[in-house]
C-alpha cells in the first residue's frame, strides 16, 4: 500500500477513535457512579461528571493524535475544532437543564483538554527530544 494511503487512512482512523472515545469515557464514568452508588442529583455529582467529561477530551486529543501518522498537530488543531463545535451546540441544547458553572466549565475547559491531550501523546516527547 502506497505510503499516502497508509497517512489517510490512519488520519480518517484516528478521527473516528477519538470521536469514538468522548462518549464512551463518559460511558464508562457513568457506569463507574452507578456501581460506586454515587446519588444522581447534585453539584458533587456534576463535578464527578465534569471530570468524567474532561478526561473523555483528554483521551480523545490522546487518539487523535497518537493515531495520526503525520502533521500531529494538525490533527489536535482538527480535533479541537470538531470538539468545540460539538461543545457549543451542547451547551446550546443544555443551557436551561444544568447550573451555568457547569456548562460554562464543559465549554471553557475544552481547550485545555486538547492540549493536554497533544501533550501527553506528542508534545511530552518533542520535548525531551529537544533537551538531548
Amino acid at each position: 500500500m502506497p505510503r499516502r494511503m497508509v497517512v489517510v487512512l490512519r488520519s480518517v482512523a484516528a478521527c473516528v477513535v477519538s470521536l469514538y472515545a468522548l462518549p464512551l469515557v463518559n460511558q464508562i464514568g457513568g457506569e463507574l457512579a452507578a456501581a460506586l452508588r454515587l446519588p444522581s442529583g447534585g453539584d458533587a455529582r456534576l463535578a464527578y461528571d465534569l471530570l468524567w467529561f474532561v478526561m473523555a477530551g483528554v483521551a480523545g486529543s490522546m487518539l487523535m493524535v497518537g493515531v495520526a501518522a503525520v502533521a500531529k498537530t494538525a490533527h489536535a488543531w482538527v480535533f479541537l475544532a470538531l470538539y468545540l463545535a460539538l461543545g457549543v451546540a451542547l451547551v446550546w441544547l443544555a443551557w436551561e437543564d444544568f447550573p451555568r458553572w457547569f456548562t460554562l466549565a464543559c465549554l471553557l475547559t475544552l481547550p485545555a483538554q486538547v492540549w493536554l491531550g497533544w501533550w501527553l501523546a506528542w508534545g511530552r516527547r518533542r520535548a525531551t527530544r529537544a533537551d538531548t
